[in-house]
């Protein structure tokens, strides 16, 4: 994985909320937006925009992989799936290692460092239109993104674009216009 600067983190009580039937995503952490997604649903691609300018694209990379890109193509952090059916999870980046567990209540998630809980992730009871992240420790921003995805899209992750269509000029060009989509955003 790519070193990188040190980047957002989330303290204490978030949101990641969307309007109903939107593509477009916001972090609030403690009254101040931490970043910007936008899905691009056909490609199972998401840009994201921190609030100090950096942006990254979250693609799947194989079957039940999905990878936080930078602007350079280096990989920030990934997610991992590890059982069957998609209820443990290992997330890794630059700094930090976490598993992403799924809790027995519907739509509750715990982020743990072998075990202990450093943070929950809770949908609520009809959608994953407004996500609450209590994390008494702090968490990297990446973290929560790699985490909403997985949680949020699970048929995307699935879905393993890359491997399905051949990388191609056209493919990487649907990519390269998602990115300038993106920026606008």
């Amino acid at each position: 994985m790519a070193r990188t600067k040190p980047t957002s983190l989330i303290r204490g009580e978030a949101t990641l909320s969307s309007p109903w039937f939107s593509n477009s995503w916001r972090i609030i952490n403690q009254g101040t937006e931490l970043a910007r997604m936008r899905r691009f649903p056909r490609l199972h691609l998401s840009a994201v925009q921190l609030a100090d300018g950096t942006e990254w694209t979250i693609e799947p990379d194989g079957f039940a992989v999905v990878r936080a890109i930078d602007t350079h193509g280096l990989e920030v952090a990934r997610i991992t799936r590890r059982s069957w059916w998609g209820r443990h999870w290992d997330l890794t980046g630059t700094g930090f290692a976490y598993e992403l567990i799924s809790h027995p209540v519907p739509r509750r998630w715990i982020v743990a460092v072998g075990g202990a809980p450093v943070a929950e992730i809770r949908g609520s009871l009809i959608s994953y239109n407004t996500v609450d992240i209590d994390a008494p420790l702090t968490m990297p921003t990446v973290a929560a993104v790699l985490a909403w995805h997985v949680i949020a899209r699970p048929w995307e992750q699935a879905a393993a674009p890359r491997g399905l269509v051949p990388r191609t000029r056209v493919a990487d060009s649907a990519v390269l216009a998602a990115h300038d989509a993106a920026q606008g955003f």
